[in-house]
């Protein structure tokens, strides 16, 4: 049988280890939110790039002029950068529906506006 000397500091040990345990829960709580984080701030992104994209093809299809893809990437572009993102992709049809991929903090989504319809999505 042990003494009460020889079991001294083992509650101090159990205490450590839990209080350990829960760092790295929370810790890892963390991370996952930022991820979470950077998904959405990388779909804003997107969305705003490709409304703004529309908004500039819509404007260039009621000049009765013809949609320029690099002219109406250009506006996306800067919309996307404004927010933070890198456009890692930029389509542009002739009916004023723009396509747009965007990427932050490594995250990425793509979003779609124009006459074609809306959506999008993430990766």
């Amino acid at each position: 049988m042990r003494g009460p000397r020889e079991d001294a500091g083992a509650g101090s040990v159990v205490a450590i280890a839990i209080a350990l345990a829960a760092l790295v829960a929370v810790l890892a709580l963390a991370v996952a939110a930022g991820a979470v984080g950077s998904l959405a701030r990388a779909q804003a992104a997107a969305d705003g790039a490709a409304l703004a994209g529309a908004v500039e093809a819509r404007a260039v299809l009621a000049r009765g002029s013809p949609v320029h893809p690099g002219a109406v990437c250009a506006v996306a572009t800067a919309v996307a950068a404004r927010a933070g993102g890198a456009v890692r992709g930029c389509v542009a049809d002739p009916r004023g529906t723009v396509t747009v991929t965007v990427e932050v903090e490594g995250r990425g989504a793509s979003a779609r506006a124009g006459r074609g319809g809306a959506g999008g999505g993430t990766s």
